[in-house]
């Protein structure tokens, strides 16, 4: 499983899931962008840089990824809701398919301006990103 496989799973296996629209079997996280047509609410990954950290002895087996979060909803509140929820979710600790989430740090958090999309009548979102630090 990959780095950002897991931050998916780990999304979906939270209360967060419950709080996303259904998309293709499955609830509305994705990576990279929204597909057209997608549900709100809905959380957006990118991977900012997926470099890797050495030491003196070679590769470090402490990663740390920073990754970008963008949610959108109907809602400001609602945006802001879930953006509060996975903060506190990617923050603690965990093991999601081989790799263990030490910690994670909210580096930036701001409103996304209204967006008008087709099909809805504007959309609210948040930005959050993150340093997360694992283990592979």
């Amino acid at each position: 499983m990959t780095f950002e496989e897991a931050i998916i799973q780990r999304v979906l296996a939270s209360p967060i899931a419950l709080m996303l629209g259904a998309w293709d079997g499955t609830r509305a996280v994705h990576p990279v962008d929204r597909p057209q047509g997608a549900p709100l609410p809905a959380i957006v990954f990118n991977l900012i840089d997926g470099g890797l950290d050495y030491t003196h002895s070679g590769r470090d087996d402490l990663q740390i990824t920073p990754i970008q979060a963008d949610i959108f909803a109907d809602r400001y509140g609602v945006a802001r809701y879930i953006s509060d929820a996975l903060g506190r979710l990617l923050e603690s600790p965990a093991e999601i398919g081989g790799i263990r989430f030490t910690h994670g740090f909210i580096d930036l958090e701001r409103d996304v301006p209204v967006i008008d999309v087709s099909g809805t009548p504007a959309v609210f979102g948040r930005t959050q990103r993150f340093s997360i630090y694992h283990k592979e």
